[in-house]
């Protein structure tokens, strides 16, 4: 996020095993910027995403709405799935009004497990 001041993260996905990470983030503007980033946190590439202003104002929306910052949210996702690795994971609306922090969990057996995270109350809405 020091790439890129002011932003919030959106979404996280692990690439080539976890050694390139594409981070996400939403600019106080509603911009979208996809940064490329190692896992030593050198961030090699940032792209500002074309969207419309409609899209902005989305992005604004959910980053406003959301209480639960990425880092508790993966917190709390760590806390549910302890033995785990983040794979994915992303903050959007469902629905009219289900705002969730949705991520995709590796165990260290090998089995994947999708758990949501209400993103306004920290809540476990989905473990499996």
């Amino acid at each position: 996020m020091d790439a890129v001041k002011g932003s919030k993260v959106l979404s996280v996905q692990s690439n080539n095993g976890g050694r390139i990470w594409e981070v996400q983030l939403a600019g106080p503007d509603g911009t979208e910027r996809l940064l490329e980033v190692d896992d030593s946190g050198k961030v090699s590439g940032v792209r500002v995403k074309d969207t419309g202003e409609g899209e902005k104002a989305r992005v604004m929306g959910i980053s406003k709405d959301a209480r639960l910052s990425f880092d508790d949210a993966a917190a709390k996702v760590s806390s549910v799935v302890p033995e785990g690795r983040i794979t994915h994971m992303s903050l959007d609306r469902y629905g009219d009004e289900a705002l969730v922090w949705d991520a995709d969990v590796l165990t260290s057996e090998g089995v994947w497990r999708g758990v949501k995270v209400d993103a306004r109350t920290g809540a476990v809405t989905k473990n499996g």
